[in-house]
């Protein structure tokens, strides 16, 4: 299960290949799943505990799908879920967010709350803690922030960054009264300036463009509650220690071990004690044996997740946005929510918001006419697009009208959705390909190089939903030798209304004037036909009974990792 993130400043917004939907609150047995209602954006689950209600000691085996290429999750390659995890153990970040997504200023990384002015320029003056250290002993100061900012507000073209999205808005950051304090200015308003920073790296890593494109293959430094130990490339383990210079409370934990392997082995891993928990997904078969497995949870919330179909507008046949708009309306969503999710005893709606998800404050249904499913009107609008129908299959110049999907391999629900478009498509008269690549290339070799007509994937989203979504719908540009700068826009079509609505909404502190903005930007997103919403993920862990603190996090980003650990018995 290969991951991607959504990048909104430093928090992204992760493509997940493999994926994991909502379920509901299991028990014993295989009983079919009772429905349930939708989690709310302020619930999740984590078996929260106190700290003095958790062993010190012990080792918690998290499982992740795919080994990170890179530990530099500003990285192009390295903006991914599975490194996250990993990553946020190590690095600090000035906020957290709460399981309602507000924002909360972290005590282990600042002295105190952020200060923000807004008049005659947004200022925000952050206080480092004095304590705050990198694990060689050098402290952490304004110079790291500054660093963080020059390497990735996109002047630095010798460094491969994921996206710039936050810090293209900083105008300049620079020392306050002192060496712990950063004032950082920006060029014009900017409302999720939270998200910043998020992790912050040493000065070191963002000043070198070696060491930010190649030299994380193995973290390099720490600066909160675990220190890297290892990384086994034979087992596919990466093991963190509790880190002695980490200046909180301690980890709980003596050791954080990360192993990676395939989706479809979770489960049985689980079961034998390999590791402590997973995230299920929309398998019905796993989902019903973990139910049936003794000493284990089912932990559900409602996060900032989504399923979608990504469709390439640079492909010969997919260009014109007729052809695009018909096959949209030949795919019925709300059929393939049924399918996904029904088996779990969830709420079966297809998602209609680009930006917002069902359960967050701002959703609106703006699909229109891209999303509603009209075969009949599928099939006018490809007749108008020249594409008429020769006995079973369409036809324009004697070319038949044939789409690839690229599905990963080992994704069973990848391939079922993947399946019930080609019926779907196939009612119109259009062929559908699926092609079944490796999930280790998946994104490098076939999605980012534009090497598909339609794929499928999970957009893992954060508190933030509209700066983080912007990298995805911007228009794109070209660089100076005219190659194309796609940052994390896959169906690398735009339009300058969109960008021209996203710095808007990025600037608007109101939050119900910036959430019209919003919504009026996502239904030309819809318009645009840039990709297909199916339906909200969300989270479904099978954990041990007694691991607390983690689980189903929804909207709460990152865990606190120090409070890991096994409850007392």
């Amino acid at each position: 299960m290969t991951q991607t993130a959504r990048n909104g400043a430093a928090a992204l917004l992760v493509a997940l290949v493999a994926i994991a939907a909502a379920g509901c609150r299991g028990g014993g047995g295989n009983a079919p799943a009772p429905a349930t209602a939708r989690p709310g954006t302020t619930e999740n689950q984590i078996n929260a505990l106190a700290r003095d209600r958790v062993q010190d000691g012990g080792t918690v085996t998290w499982v992740l799908d795919s080994m990170p290429p890179t530990f530099n999750y500003n990285h192009i390659d390295g903006t991914l879920l599975d490194n996250h995890k990993v990553i946020a153990a190590l690095l600090p970040s000035p906020f957290r967010t709460n399981a309602g997504g507000a924002p909360l200023w972290n005590a282990d990384i600042l002295a105190s709350e952020p200060t923000l002015v807004t008049d005659p320029k947004q200022v925000v003056t952050f206080r480092i803690n004095p304590k705050a250290i990198w694990y060689d002993g050098n402290p952490i100061t304004w110079q790291d922030f500054q660093a963080q900012w020059q390497a990735l507000n996109g002047t630095n073209k010798a460094l491969q960054i994921s996206s710039s999205n936050g810090y293209a808005d900083i105008e300049s950051v620079a020392r306050g009264g002192d060496d712990r304090e950063v004032v950082v200015t920006f060029a014009h308003r900017y409302a999720d300036w939270q998200a910043t920073f998020d992790p912050l790296y040493p000065a070191s890593t963002n000043r070198d463009p070696k060491v930010f494109n190649d030299g994380w293959k193995t973290p390099l430094t720490t600066a909160g509650p675990f220190k890297f130990e290892s990384l086994d490339q034979t087992s596919k383990t990466i093991t963190l220690v509790r880190n002695e210079k980490w200046w909180g409370a301690p980890a709980k934990l003596d050791r954080l071990v990360f192993r990676t392997m395939e989706h479809v082995a979770q489960i049985d891993a689980v079961a034998n004690g390999e590791i402590d928990f997973m995230d299920i997904g929309p398998d019905a078969n796993i989902y019903n044996r973990a139910r049936g497995l003794s000493g284990l949870q089912i932990r559900t919330a409602g996060g900032p997740n989504f399923r979608h179909l990504t469709i390439n507008g640079t492909s010969p046949n997919l260009q014109d946005v007729r052809v695009r708009r018909a096959l949209a309306k030949a795919i019925d969503r709300g059929a393939i929510a049924r399918a996904l999710l029904g088996p779990l005893g969830v709420q079966t709606e297809p998602l209609n918001n680009h930006i917002y998800m069902a359960n967050q404050t701002g959703y609106r249904d703006n699909s229109g006419d891209t999303g509603r499913f009209e075969p009949e009107r599928s099939k006018q609008l490809l007749d108008e697009a020249g594409w008429r129908l020769d006995g079973t299959v369409r036809k324009k110049d004697g070319r038949p009208l044939e789409i690839t999907m690229i599905i990963p391999s080992g994704v069973p629900t990848s391939r079922q959705e993947s399946e019930l478009i080609q019926n779907m498509l196939a009612q119109v008269g259009v062929s559908l390909r699926i092609s079944v690549v490796p999930g280790t290339d998946f994104f490098d070799k076939y999605v980012r190089p534009g090497q598909f007509d339609f794929t499928l994937f999970s957009w893992m989203g954060t508190p933030f939903p509209i700066s983080s979504s912007q990298s995805i719908y911007a228009k794109p540009t070209h660089d100076a030798k005219g190659q194309l700068v796609i940052q994390q826009n896959y169906s690398r079509v735009g339009s300058d209304e969109i960008d021209a609505l996203y710095a808007q909404a990025n600037a608007e502190l109101d939050r119900q004037k910036a959430a019209e903005l919003a919504n009026r930007l996502d239904a030309l997103i819809w318009d645009e036909v840039h990709s297909v919403t199916l339906y909200q993920r969300p989270e479904l862990w099978a954990c041990k009974t007694a691991l607390a603190n983690v689980g189903a996090f929804g909207f709460a980003q990152p865990p606190v990792y120090q409070d890991i650990g096994w409850a007392k018995p």
